[in-house]
């Protein structure tokens, strides 16, 4: 097709966007600026077109369709408007009064309408039915250079003495219009398509059909006249998406839409994305009656995997093994020491709960080797505590010749001489390394007796360099809490202090949860943490530790100049981790506004949108918003993109699913009715992609 006739098609593509054109006029525009037209219509157009209702879209051309050939090149454009309220004419006192008298003659037997004019003369009522509407300029639809129909989001000009006819696109037209996307946005989502591995561009995907309010009656009253919605499965890979609306309202429901989307366009392509949802209330998880009876994890077994904070069957666990990761461990012993009023107290405790038990470089042996030794002291204050072992499990206990030198010098003083029971090897078992250690300590408070007896220097046993403890003050409090008793030998609580975080620990993990989850993401696995059921601390601490992992590996990938893995993380209830006062330094934040470059994808589920950290919510690229009925939300929505024409809608309609959705690769809001998440009909298109598979 030469250049021309492609011009000659493409053009005629504007006259197609007004569709049955004698069939969908709706009126005249009378005035108009930069960023709102008012039309004149009456109502037996709106009787035409089956009602124009609150939010719909409406279309305006400056020239006659059937002589668009001819029609001066400054109007060959469609301008795309959405209603916004009535407004009043300027004869509107004369039509008021006119029917307020017409219905005062009204006789005893006109109780009902009797004819489509309800009394008045045909003149009278084609006058009085004319009303105007305000209507917000959505963008203009023109043809380019390159003879390619595009969406402006502005106009150029506007003429005081209008020539613009106003339209109401329907089926098909609407169809085109609500899911038209620019030349441009099309070759950049096939750009980072083929960046996060597909083959091909991904094919949009169906979330929904037009709803424009929620007495939905006549523009949604049959299948036919469903206009469905289509959204890019690229917007969501290496994006930020919120989800807003209250509780029952569909928000789990997106979420589960979208997750099946994104995992099905992987498949398709048998490309990795990896999915994680925190999953607070367990509804991604379980199957309930919202889901026909399944979940996530029904609808892909194979690629599911699901944890929890308890032992249940079908679930891998979700707590960490305290033998085995000693610095998390510590820190959620502390995390939740800290929650509640415990009745132990003192100073070796109080060191014990400020300190760490983070891993330093193995190129600084000094510290690497004080870590040892509070980490083996650690996990015997665990065994005291009766925190169950692994199977076979060994504590590495110090041998140093140095240490046990001093050890024989110091029994050999004593009179009658002492004999130590000196461990034949370096890992013994818990309960023998917690009498080694204590015996330690016991040798340790003499030697130091003795020093000050002979006013030396009170050091106690000496490390390989001159002069310095052998134990220094942590390791001093890390003993004093095995024991139970303070150096100035005072019992105190010591390990019965964390006694009651048995709960926490669980004996059957050989690795650690956030590396063993981290390589399932890469595998392209859907991983729930199911945080509904176990310890509430597990929410924030492991949620976080999770988390920070993931960001710091993509970061280091990216930071090296490899591609990153991509990864779509769900977070319910949002608020408590990017909140208003969130510093931005913290994980969460950063993932939310820096993971978008290492191709994280952050999708975000929230009541409260005021409460999301403002950077958060001014970085978001795609939003779903159902119902909300509060006017501060309300408010700090009106903020972004064209939510402000949904502000009354949104807080009345309570319909669930009913969104307003604005996805990257759309220039403004549509409302939508969300489809309803269907595990048959998944299931069901799985199955036929695997016989396209298997016949390839």
């Amino acid at each position: 097709m030469d250049i021309t006739n492609q011009i000659l098609t493409n053009e005629s593509a504007l006259v197609k966007l007004l569709g049955n054109y004698d069939e969908s006029f709706v009126g005249y525009v009378y005035g108009m600026r930069f960023d709102e037209v008012l039309v004149l219509t009456n109502d037996a157009f709106k009787h035409r077109v089956k009602g124009i209702p609150h939010n719909s879209f409406l279309v305006a051309a400056g020239f006659n369709p059937q002589l668009y050939g001819q029609a001066d090149e400054v109007d060959k454009e469609i301008i795309l408007l959405r209603v916004l309220e009535p407004v009043s004419l300027p004869q509107d006192t004369d039509y008021i009064r006119a029917r307020i008298e017409h219905h005062q003659r009204r006789t005893s037997d006109e109780k009902y309408p009797v004819s489509a004019n309800d009394g008045h003369d045909p003149i009278s009522a084609d006058q009085l039915q004319s009303g105007g509407l305000k209507c917000s300029i959505l963008g203009t639809f023109y043809i380019d250079e390159d003879a390619n129909l595009r969406l402006g989001s502005d106009i150029e000009n506007f003429m005081s003495l209008s020539r613009l006819r106003v339209f109401k696109p329907q089926a098909d037209v609407l169809s085109k219009i609500i899911n038209h996307v620019n030349p441009e946005v099309l070759a950049k989502a096939k750009e980072e398509a083929f960046k996060a591995g597909f083959k091909n561009m991904p094919s949009p995907i169906e979330i929904g059909s037009i709803r424009f309010t929620s007495s939905a009656r006549m523009h949604r009253s049959s299948k036919e006249t469903r206009v469905p919605v289509n959204i890019q499965p690229t917007d969501f890979l290496a994006r930020r998406t919120a989800v807003l609306g209250m509780t029952r309202t569909g928000k789990s429901n997106t979420v589960k839409t979208t997750v099946s989307a994104v995992a099905l366009a992987a498949m398709k392509d048998n490309i990795k994305v990896g999915q994680l949802i925190f999953d607070i209330n367990g509804e991604y998880a379980n199957a309930n009656h919202q889901d026909d009876g399944s979940s996530i994890a029904d609808v892909f077994p194979q690629q599911t995997v699901r944890y929890r904070a308890i032992k249940t069957a079908g679930f891998e666990d979700l707590r960490g093994n305290f033998y085995l990761d000693c610095d998390q461990a510590l820190n959620l012993i502390q995390s939740l020491f800290k929650a509640e009023k415990s009745p132990f107290s003192g100073q070796d405790l109080d060191t014990f709960m400020s300190s760490t038990l983070e891993e330093p470089e193995p190129q600084n042996r000094s510290e690497h080797t004080r870590w040892q030794h509070h980490k083996a002291v650690f996990q015997c204050i665990l065994c005291r505590a009766r925190y169950p072992e692994p199977a076979d499990f060994q504590v590495d206990i110090p041998l140093g010749k140095k240490l046990l030198e001093q050890i024989t010098a110091w029994a050999d003083r004593q009179s009658p001489a002492v004999t130590v029971n000196i461990p034949t090897q370096q890992k013994v078992s818990a309960t023998e390394a917690c009498a080694w250690f204590e015996r330690l300590r016991q040798i340790n408070l003499a030697i130091k007796e003795e020093q000050s007896k002979k006013n030396e220097a009170v050091i106690g046993l000496e490390s390989s360099t001159k002069g310095n403890s052998w134990i220094d003050p942590v390791f001093e409090s890390y003993l004093n809490m095995l024991a139970r008793e303070t150096s100035r030998k005072q019992s105190f609580g010591g390990w019965r202090a964390i006694q009651k975080y048995q709960d926490y620990h669980s004996n059957r993990r050989s690795s650690d949860v956030s590396t063993e989850i981290i390589n399932h993401l890469d595998s392209g696995k859907v991983v729930i943490l199911d945080l509904s059921a176990g310890p509430v601390e597990i929410r924030t601490v492991l949620s976080e530790r999770i988390a920070r992992q993931i960001f710091e590996r993509q970061m280091a990938a990216l930071n090296k100049g490899l591609v990153p893995k991509n990864i779509v993380i769900y977070v319910e209830e949002a608020h408590n981790l990017i909140g208003k006062k969130a510093n931005l330094t913290d994980t969460w934040p950063r993932i939310a506004k820096e993971g978008a470059k290492a191709r994280i994808a952050f999708v975000y589920a929230t009541q409260e949108p005021s409460s999301v950290h403002p950077n958060i919510l001014a970085n978001t690229e795609n939003w779903f918003v159902t119902h909300l009925n509060n006017d501060d939300e309300l408010k700090t929505l009106g903020k972004f993109y064209d939510f402000s024409d949904f502000v009354q809608s949104l807080k009345s309609a309570q319909d669930v699913g009913f969104a307003r959705i604005k996805t990257l690769s759309s220039p403004f809001v549509i409302p939508t009715q969300i489809n309803r998440f269907s595990p048959a009909e998944i299931k069901e298109l799985i199955l036929k992609m695997g016989e396209v598979q298997n016949a390839i």
